[in-house]
């Protein structure tokens, strides 16, 4: 009985890693605050006549990923960029660009993410090692319109809440972001891999039923 729930255990960790390359974070204000910037997480926004911020606050140097992406939807511009500053400590010190992802002279590559059935076109990517410090990141485009996904971290974590958060963002991923019915959120890989993962959960239900019922009849 201990063994079979290790290896559910094990199994569902497993299945999670593999499915959600990110941790999905849908944005709806113009600042965000990046926590766990190393852990992998994809923002998805939408530029609407005004750059949108995001904030990175590390007290030790760290690894630093960013990507750029734009969904594969009807009349989608190209251009997303990337600007990130490094803030100092002395407000009287000169703060300057630390690094630049240019979207606007990049060759953009399409990309077809195949466990959520989506299409992107994927941009400039940046992975570096970061200082300690504050760190602003402006996202923004030569109109400020339209949509984007801004990619950051490189490490898979997908602990419990995390795997039903993402449970619960995919239908609005999918309505919100892509404009398509929220339930065709689950009709690919991931949607496949959640029904594998439902009858492993009630397998395990039914065990430890039928395991409370014998000792009852003792």
């Amino acid at each position: 009985m201990k063994r079979f729930f290790l290896l559910s255990l094990i199994f569902l960790l497993f299945i999670s890693d593999i499915v959600f390359a990110h941790q999905p974070r849908l944005v709806s204000e113009q600042f965000t605050l990046i926590r766990n910037p190393e852990v992998s997480q994809a923002f998805y926004g939408n530029l609407k006549g005004n750059s949108d911020y995001y904030q990175i606050n590390s007290d030790k140097q760290f690894n630093l990923y960013f990507g750029i992406l734009v969904p594969d939807i009807k009349d989608i511009d190209k251009d997303v960029s990337v600007k990130i500053i490094l803030e100092h400590e002395h407000e009287e010190e000169h703060e300057e660009i630390e690094y630049f992802l240019n979207g606007t002279d990049y060759e953009w590559t399409y990309y077809y993410e195949e466990f959520g059935g989506d299409s992107y076109y994927q941009g400039p990517e940046l992975k570096t090692t970061a200082e300690k410090g504050i760190y602003i990141i402006e996202v923004f485009s030569q109109d400020n319109d339209g949509k984007y996904v801004l990619v950051v971290g490189e490490k898979e974590e997908f602990p419990l809440d995390e795997f039903i958060n993402t449970i619960i963002t995919l239908p609005r991923l999918k309505e919100e972001f892509f404009g398509k019915p929220a339930y065709t959120a689950f009709f690919n890989l991931i949607g496949l891999f959640l029904v594998v993962i439902i009858v492993v959960i009630i397998a395990i239900v039914y065990i430890i039923f039928r395991f409370i019922k014998k000792r009852k009849k003792r």
